[in-house]
């Protein structure tokens, strides 16, 4: 099946620097996520094998895309991603030929059909708040009956005292995989942005179950990060 790109083919090539960046940036996951291979293994690890249709949300280069594929590739998978120059990145991996890649905000509407796993890795952190509870529930409406919400993320403490020591040793972290003092800054003041709207792991948890999953599963977490598994039934 030959993949359906959603974007405008025509962008300039004032992109092309900021494209090398953005394929940069698998190469870069290891040092910028501690344990990242932990992470997606985990998130990987819940999908069935089979002809299942997958819908991955805030795909971006399609860094998980490719690990999906790898480990079914049966899967039948539409992704969405609101950057087109991340969808471009992915548009140029060959593992994802059969896959379609739509260019829109994921709190916008979806294809019109059920899916039995619906993933995201990296995302949810990056939408307000207020927005987050909304779009859980219209992830398990999108789910088939006994389908899957598998959802990798980006989290925080309860304390700000906590919060300073993740901090220093994620700093610690990308310090020893490589990363400058600027890029690390970069990160730190990403998260920084991003603190107000993240969840902690209670208050996500209960948003999961509050969207009507009545299992939820947290089989990995570390100091920043951690893996949540909705059950649809």
């Amino acid at each position: 099946m030959k993949r359906d790109v959603m974007y405008n083919k025509s962008a300039s090539s004032d992109h092309e620097h900021y494209l090398s960046m953005v394929l940069a940036y698998d190469n870069r996951i290891d040092a910028i996520l501690p344990m990242s291979d932990r992470f997606f293994d985990s998130c990987i690890s819940f999908i069935p094998e089979g002809p299942i249709s997958i819908l991955e949300l805030g795909s971006g280069t399609g860094y998980a895309t490719s690990k999906i594929c790898a480990a079914n590739p049966q899967a039948l998978i539409t992704c969405i991603d609101h950057s087109p120059d991340m969808i471009r990145c992915a548009s140029q991996k060959p593992e994802l030929n059969a896959v379609a890649i739509i260019e829109q905000d994921i709190r916008d509407p979806w294809p019109a059909t059920k899916y039995d796993v619906i993933m995201t890795t990296l995302c949810l952190h990056h939408i307000p708040e207020k927005d987050r509870l909304v779009l859980l529930k219209r992830i398990y409406e999108a789910l088939s009956p006994n389908g899957k919400f598998i959802c990798g993320d980006i989290i925080r403490p309860d304390s700000l005292e906590v919060e300073a020591i993740y901090q220093d040793r994620w700093v610690s972290w990308m310090s020893q995989a490589g990363m400058t003092t600027e890029e690390s800054d970069k990160m730190i003041h990403s998260r920084n942005e991003n603190f107000p709207d993240m969840e902690t792991v209670p208050g996500f948890y209960n948003k999961i179950k509050d969207a009507g999953f009545p299992r939820v599963l947290m089989p990995y977490k570390n100091e920043i990060a951690a893996v949540f598994v909705g059950y649809r039934s």
